[in-house]
């Protein structure tokens, strides 16, 4: 019952192996730039060093999300993966609009760079990028989508360099590579942008969008006992599970044994639609609180 993606220990892995394409991508980034001459490949390896960090804090958050809810975090530690996600948000809008304040800089004062060069950096940028994000395109949730976001606007990145290292190699047009560093990062930026206004509601508490509580409210009601549900709370504990409160309105005359199987069947109708928590409060009939 339910589905845990984006919670798996495949899932932690994959981004442990990101970070380890693109640590080590980096080291060979700043080789590249010092090679080329290229100002705007030394300004990727910083990039892609936050980046290294911000996967490795994802990794072990995710990891941390794993563990069972005890004492101090009695939800469990789920929330920490939504933590890595906004942190990585923050890392990825701060970098992309740095990319966009250089790439403005540069179209009034392009530099000359190597082309050669940048394109034999441009294909192996290509290919750790693409296999680190093939890897997490298997996994789902929140945070991993974070993570993909930087290895997608990495791998725009090389894809633009590619481009605009084969034109340099005819033409000197060098402004091409600031336009289109602009151009990417916007794009990443929209994505970024919906994704911190889905973190920031999670801890804001708001009713999770994507829970079918009219679906689950039928279900519930087509049981017997059940005359009335209403007092109805919920949110979030991560982007995957949800919390819910309500109260449960019984004729007067139920026994405790029948509410006992009632709140299983319940139960188990929530937990199907992703509700691993909940508190069911019964009401008789003539109960006045709402």
């Amino acid at each position: 019952m339910g589905h845990e993606h984006s919670h798996s220990p495949k899932g932690s892995k994959n981004i442990l192996v990101a970070f380890y394409l693109n640590a080590t991508f980096s080291i060979i980034e700043l080789i590249g730039g010092y090679l080329t001459n290229s100002v705007a490949i030394y300004s990727d390896a910083l990039h892609d060093f936050g980046d290294s960090l911000a996967l490795l804090f994802s990794y072990f958050a995710e990891k941390l999300s794993l563990k069972d809810p005890d004492a101090k975090f009695t939800f469990g530690y789920r929330r920490f993966s939504i933590l890595s996600a906004f942190i990585n948000g923050v890392i990825l809008l701060s970098g992309s609009l740095y990319v966009i304040y250089e790439a403005i800089g540069r179209i009034f004062s392009p530099e000359v760079v190597k082309a050669e060069g940048m394109l034999g950096l441009a294909i192996i940028g290509i290919i750790v990028n693409s296999v680190a994000a093939y890897r997490l395109s298997k996994d789902e949730g929140i945070n991993t989508k974070m993570v993909m976001y930087h290895l997608l606007e990495d791998l725009f990145g090389w894809i633009a360099v590619f481009i605009v290292s084969i034109i340099l190699l005819f033409k000197p047009w060098y402004m091409l590579d600031s336009i289109l560093s602009i151009l990417i990062s916007l794009i990443i930026l929209r994505g970024v942008y919906k994704n911190l206004i889905k973190v920031g509601m999670i801890f804001l508490q708001k009713f999770p969008d994507n829970l079918e509580l009219e679906k689950i409210k039928e279900k519930i009601l087509e049981f017997n006992l059940v005359e009335d549900i209403h007092a109805i709370k919920g949110w979030s504990i991560d982007d995957e599970t949800y919390y819910l409160r309500f109260h449960i309105r019984v004729p007067e005359d139920t026994i405790i044994k029948e509410l006992d199987v009632l709140k299983s069947k319940i139960k188990r109708i929530l937990y199907e639609n992703n509700v691993k928590y909940s508190t069911i409060e019964f009401e008789s009939t003539d109960c006045k609180h709402k």
